[in-house]
């Protein structure tokens, strides 16, 4: 192979390597992009998910307590009930007592009794109303934060299942952005070597072109000594002329 021949290949070796080397840059970039935005999601989910699990703990404390708050009110609601019936027994008492009273004194007593008996159970009554009354608003709320609390958990689980999908491409990107790592300083190495080796046959090429041009310089002036003097004919035929002119001037005398 001539050197021309060879420095022609390794340009073209050195383009080619060149354009791959740039390829895998490209494929790495995309990738080192692709790693950034996977490790900033990845990062994002682990974020909601730990702010959705302190927000769900907070509601599941809420929602104890308005479960606790619920079972009071219901024993409470139980107790006043337990008591309304006490009375009410009562209040019969104190009504038969007042029509079987066989003195004044005895029938005063059993109104004055039967009159306190009343006021207590109209007490009763009020108080079961407002307890059931609060019953019903933490009710409502136990519903509310129930349905935010699954709300939450359903949240928590589609975020947990986005995590591995994440993860699983984090892994692929960087396994890709190394291997693509490799190839490029690979690619670059073969490069470097192509470059040097192109280098070394362009000084071959260089040197010789020098030492042909010296070769056709010396022919060139081995065969200006060769050729016979020009200058030294002229001269001897203009020497020739003035002695034909001197002949045609005697033929004229």
């Amino acid at each position: 192979m001539s050197l021309v021949r060879e420095a022609k290949k390794l340009q073209a070796k050195r383009q080619e390597v060149d354009k791959l080397k740039r390829k895998s840059a490209r494929e790495f970039q995309i990738e080192q992009s692709l790693l950034r935005k996977s490790s900033s999601g990845l990062a994002s989910v682990e974020r909601k998910i730990e702010s959705a699990k302190e927000q769900l703990s907070n509601v599941s404390d809420v929602l104890t307590q308005r479960l606790a708050q619920q079972e009071s009110i219901q024993r409470l609601v139980i107790a006043a009930e337990e008591k309304l019936q006490r009375e009410k027994d009562a209040k019969e008492q104190a009504e038969q007592e007042i029509e079987f009273a066989e003195s004044g004194e005895e029938k005063d007593n059993a109104k004055t009794r039967l009159a306190s008996i009343i006021d207590g159970i109209d007490e009763i009554y009020s108080e079961i109303k407002q307890r059931n009354k609060m019953a019903k608003k933490v009710n409502v709320a136990i519903k509310e934060f129930s349905k935010s609390k699954s709300k939450i958990s359903t949240k928590i689980q589609k975020k947990a299942h986005e995590k591995p999908e994440l993860q699983k491409l984090i892994k692929k990107t960087k396994k890709a952005s190394v291997r693509l790592a490799k190839r490029i300083a690979s690619k670059a190495k073969q490069e470097a070597s192509t470059k040097e080796h192109f280098k070394k046959v362009k000084e071959k090429l260089q040197e010789l072109k020098a030492k042909r041009r010296r070769a056709a310089a010396k022919r060139a002036a081995q065969k200006r000594k060769s050729k016979p003097k020009r200058k030294s004919a002229k001269k001897a035929k203009r020497k020739s002329k003035p002695k034909r002119k001197s002949a045609k001037k005697a033929k004229r005398r």
